[in-house]
């Protein structure tokens, strides 16, 4: 019977589940809603179900799951802190459920990091030994490989809350001018509405419909149409964040600084004008030493993480 590792990653709407030989072979894969407001005990109640189907259609015999979970994570006590989109996970003890249901070792990691660890495993972050990978989505997030190796400390990699505008618009973590607050994909939608909502026209309404559904790749999609207001707003976004990765190249001085997410899928769009902007701020570290490039595995980067921090935690059971 063929032994097997699998990898969770736990989002806000979904949750993804994939199964790999302990060889590397992918022999499974599920998606479904997370449906949060079933709570935590009948949400991993339906990752055990699956991962147990999928096992069972694969004729595999599972040896250890790596779970990838938003916001702040103890891996020490495998739990989740203040998870936004997840109520009622605070301090729940995600790890010890799991290796109830499933009777097999578990570890648990925030989902960016676990991103990182994938980019850097399967990805773009190969051949590298030291990257920063920067995860702009729905919020903005992020992991660093220091030496080959995750760092794994509490809070550690937290580029989204990096203060880059003192005084600016609220962020969801109580301060105030964050990186996440001025360049996640919610902070480019929520600047693209504030100015049509004082009268600029723009062909961002055609693109969305209504005002509720204009988001960063809506407003991407404008900019590539030629739209002048939804360049202003990319502009300002990529000047900010040129900001951040600055920020990142000059305390860590990574070999390359990886994005992924929703807005980094814009690919060149982004990335072609934030190098430069990046090198003229980056004054400390040598012009050109620091590659900045787009994630190789787009929305899946998580799982491979996941899964790899698996493998990671099987062989140190073993």
């Amino acid at each position: 019977m063929t032994e097997a590792v699998a990898g969770v990653d736990i989002g806000g709407t979904k949750i993804a589940v994939a199964l790999e030989s302990t060889g590397g072979a992918r022999i499974g894969g599920r998606q479904f809603p997370t449906r949060a407001e079933l709570g935590p005990e009948a949400i991993l109640a339906g990752v055990a179900s699956a991962v147990n189907v999928m096992c069972a259609e694969a004729g595999a015999k599972l040896a250890a799951v790596g779970i990838g979970c938003p916001g702040s994570v103890d891996a020490e006590r495998g739990t989740v802190l203040l998870p936004i989109n997840l109520p009622g996970w605070h301090e729940f003890p995600v790890v010890r459920a799991v290796e109830e249901l499933l009777n097999v070792p578990a570890a648990i990691e925030n989902d960016a990091k676990l991103a990182a660890l994938g980019e850097y495993a399967h990805g773009a972050g190969r051949g590298f030994t030291d990257i920063v990978y920067v995860t702009i989505s729905t919020g903005i997030g992020g992991g660093i490989i220091t030496g080959g190796r995750l760092l794994r400390r509490l809070g550690a990699g937290e580029v989204g809350h990096m203060t880059i505008l003192p005084d600016g618009p609220p962020c969801g973590c109580g301060s105030r001018g964050c990186l996440d607050a001025l360049c996640s994909g919610t902070a480019i939608a929520r600047r693209a509405r504030e100015l049509l909502a004082q009268g600029a026209t723009s062909r961002i309404n055609e693109l969305a419909g209504r005002p509720g559904e204009i988001t960063a790749r809506v407003v991407a999609e404008a900019v590539r149409g030629g739209d002048e207001l939804a360049r202003r707003v990319w502009d300002e976004t990529i000047h900010f964040l040129s900001i951040g990765i600055a920020n990142v190249v000059t305390i860590l001085a990574p070999e390359a600084v990886i994005l992924g997410g929703g807005v980094a899928s814009a690919g060149e769009l982004l990335l072609g004008p934030l190098r430069p902007l990046v090198e003229r701020r980056a004054t400390m570290v040598p012009t050109g030493r620091v590659r900045i490039l787009q994630a190789a595995l787009g929305g899946e980067s998580g799982i491979y993480g996941a899964l790899v921090l698996a493998r990671s935690n099987q062989k140190s059971n073993q």
